[in-house]
């Protein structure tokens, strides 16, 4: 092979050498640099990032029941007097007029706190009389009463008396419920007295019964 042969391969593969120890030593010192991060996308600091509003579905209340049955008191009277006298007429005449022998007739106990020193005497004397029509120690027996509707007779908002009329259904049973043996209305009406504190307590209930 001539000399000048010789030479140009002997400077290509120097060359080639070069190249490739340059590359391993590229290759060797990227792997102790840290890692480059992307903050192209990152906002600076300070600034607002746009919030999603969270959408709730909206809640429905149900509207509390107070007078049971069918109301014929006057419609301005919503939350006033004469509207808590009715309620709580109803809800007396409803708890006294229901109980079992068995129990003893415990709904008059719940009305007691409802009314004035008058009102607890005729109560705790009307159940002392209903456990000896009824002992605990015979048959079973049951009245359920339910307020069929109320009506203002006398009074107003403010009045140091108020009078309503409570129309009630009683049915009667032998200790089941489901088994009523008979039915009666009745038509009570509860008088009602102001107190110092501006609550109504009830004071007296006048009842009879009625042809329906």
């Amino acid at each position: 092979m001539p000399l000048l042969d010789r030479r140009k391969t002997a400077v290509i593969l120097i060359v080639i050498g070069l190249i490739a120890l340059a590359f391993g030593l590229w290759i060797l010192v990227s792997m102790f640099l840290p890692p480059q991060t992307q903050t192209a996308n990152t906002p600076a600091a300070g600034t607002q990032l746009p919030v999603t509003p969270r959408v709730t579905a909206p809640k429905t209340l149900a509207a509390p029941v107070i007078v049971q049955g069918t109301s014929t008191a006057d419609a301005n009277a919503h939350g006033t007097d004469l509207l808590e006298a009715a309620n709580l007429a109803s809800d007396a005449v409803s708890r006294m007029g229901s109980g079992t022998s068995q129990d003893g007739f415990m709904g008059y106990d719940d009305v007691l706190s409802f009314g004035t020193d008058n009102f607890r005497t005729t109560v705790q004397a009307e159940q002392q009389s209903m456990r000896k029509l009824h002992p605990a120690i015979g048959a079973t027996y049951g009245v359920t009463t339910r307020a069929v509707s109320t009506k203002v007779l006398d009074g107003k908002n403010g009045a140091v008396k108020i009078v309503i009329q409570v129309k009630t259904q009683r049915a009667e049973d032998a200790g089941d419920r489901s088994r009523v043996t008979n039915i009666t209305y009745w038509e009570n009406v509860v008088t009602l007295l102001r107190q110092a504190n501006g609550k109504y307590l009830v004071d007296e209930i006048a009842s009879k019964q009625v042809n329906q």
